[in-house]
């Protein structure tokens, strides 16, 4: 049989990867890494020689190791790696890294305990730089390119890029790239001098115009990627400073400062969150004396879910004011604001029982061992099988009487305190899910009476993101049942990391720093 176009577009691609690796690398460099590999290099051997010799042992390497990812760094297969860990990190995840570092404009990010979510607002002269990175790097990294849109804030105009991944791979990464800066200050840097010169002797002498290719005389550590050599050996670059909302801007700090020269200046996750949902909201339902959203932006759509199930587009509710902001995480946090004034919102409410209760109680009681699984099978699974419903204890009729809908649930798994026959592992999930979605429902619905704004109540956090759309379905059907309309936003996922990003915004524009 003949090779697949899928294999062949991954052969392509890989290739092209490690051109582009090597691309930047002058011919004096790229002997030294011939020499050092082993490799049998003729004496002034030319570029259009060593590029494929390089690139067909970099192939030879991943064949052999069984790897499917575009080239990994070990720290113990290669003597220029880092030290103290014996992981592989993906070199796409470090590439992307990098772009992050030298990238223009502003950023913010959000780095929670199992998600890192980052954006950045390339200027409107440059923003062919989001076309740089990847849509997917290493096993969890993604570019949200559909989540893209632009901003205008004051004489400004920002195309905002989105990318998220796995914050144990971004720590894996980062602290790769602290050990490979130390090792280069240990010396490494000098025996990769050493092998250049020894490459350089066994040539025949440059021309003039060749020995311009390095006129600077900089060193260099590069050995898996295009890198700039300023991550591995420069201590005189200003330190680039990314707001960050999330528990890892204070974790990570000392990590970011050491390996990347990126000083990470903590933003209050509550005020990000409230940041980023005003800086999405026009600036028309704001006010004009606002400290928050924007003079314009695109693709700012909030949706809710009809009772067939089907996403539908909603304009701004008008009055904005206040509202409920319901974040659904690992836990849940209810707040509300009152209106776009700085901190001018407050939590009301909240409950333990959010994404962390929903995970932890399938992997209990069903055979899912992630949460991407456990949502799977609630999307077979039916709720009514495990759940008493009000019409089983009214009937039909009795539920008319009372004025209640008879899908309404009158106790998660009551069924099955008479029997379990009948409920299979995907009802239990679903009857999981529906137990976690009401319980924020329920709060929601009492902070929005007491506020007088029924109807402008929003979910948001990673546990209703794009992915989890049988969690969004049950909060607007039972938010329905109780009589609001619940709505959700496309970019939920990335408030805070939006939130960070404004405050980013008002520091370079004079206002106070991000807090």
């Amino acid at each position: 049989m003949g090779q697949s176009q899928s294999d062949e577009h991954s052969e392509a691609s890989s290739t092209s990867t490690l051109e582009d690796e090597y691309a930047s690398l002058n011919t004096t460099e790229l002997q030294a890494l011939a020499v050092q590999r082993g490799l049998p290099v003729p004496v002034a051997a030319e570029r259009a020689l060593l590029l494929p010799l390089l690139r067909s042992y970099d192939i030879g390497r991943r064949v052999g190791s069984g790897g499917m990812c575009s080239r990994t760094v070990s720290h113990e297969s290669d003597p220029l790696a880092g030290r103290g860990s014996s992981k592989q990190v993906c070199s796409s995840v470090l590439s992307v890294l990098q772009k992050i570092r030298d990238a223009p404009g502003h950023m913010g990010c959000d780095i929670g305990g199992s998600l890192a979510k980052m954006v950045m607002a390339f200027p409107e002269d440059q923003a062919e730089q989001a076309e740089i990175f990847p849509e997917k790097f290493g096993t969890s990294g993604r570019c949200h390119r559909h989540l893209q849109m632009t901003l205008k804030n004051a004489d400004q105009s920002f195309l905002l890029t989105f990318l998220s991944g796995a914050t144990s791979q971004l720590e894996e990464a980062v602290a790769h790239l602290g050990d490979c800066r130390r090792q280069a200050s240990e010396g490494h840097l000098v025996r990769l001098a050493q092998l250049r010169g020894s490459a350089e002797r066994e040539r025949s002498p440059m021309s003039p115009g060749r020995e311009s290719e390095d006129s600077e005389g900089r060193p260099f550590a590069r050995t898996f990627s295009s890198w700039s050599d300023e991550v591995f050996t420069s201590s005189n670059k200003a330190h680039r400073r990314m707001a960050t909302a999330g528990g890892g801007a204070c974790k990570f700090a000392p990590l970011f400062r050491d390996a990347l020269r990126v000083e990470l200046e903590p933003v209050r996750e509550m005020r990000a969150m409230v940041d980023g949902f005003l800086l999405l909201a026009p600036s028309a339902s704001l006010g004009t004396d606002s400290t928050g959203g924007s003079n314009e932006l695109s693709h700012q759509d909030i949706f809710t879910i009809n009772e067939d199930g089907t996403t539908v587009s909603r304009p701004w509710p008008e009055p904005l004011f206040p509202l409920i902001l319901v974040i659904m995480g690992t836990g849940v946090s209810v707040l509300r604001v009152d209106s776009a004034q700085c901190g001018d919102f407050v939590r009301v409410g909240g409950t333990a029982c959010g994404g962390g209760t929903f995970l932890g109680l399938a992997r209990l009681l069903t055979s899912a061992t992630s949460f991407e699984e456990a949502l799977e099978m609630a999307s077979w699974g039916d709720a009514s099988n495990a759940d008493k419903l009000v019409s089983d204890i009214y009937g039909e009729e009795g539920c008319s009487t009372l004025g209640l809908p008879g899908n309404l649930t009158a106790s998660n798994f009551g069924k099955l305190g008479e029997s379990v026959e009948g409920c299979c592992e995907n009802d239990l999930a679903r009857s999981l899910l529906q137990m976690v979605t009401q319980q924020s429902v329920l709060l929601a619905s009492a902070h929005a009476r007491l506020a007088g704004c029924i109807n402008r109540v929003f979910f948001a956090g990673g546990f209703v993101d794009e992915k989890n759309v049988i969690a969004r379905k049950s909060i607007a059907l039972n938010f329905r049942n109780l009589g609001g309309c619940a709505y959700f936003l496309r970019h939920s996922d990335f408030l805070g990391a939006l939130g960070s990003l404004q405050g980013a915004l008002r520091a370079a524009g004079g206002d106070a720093s991000p807090k």
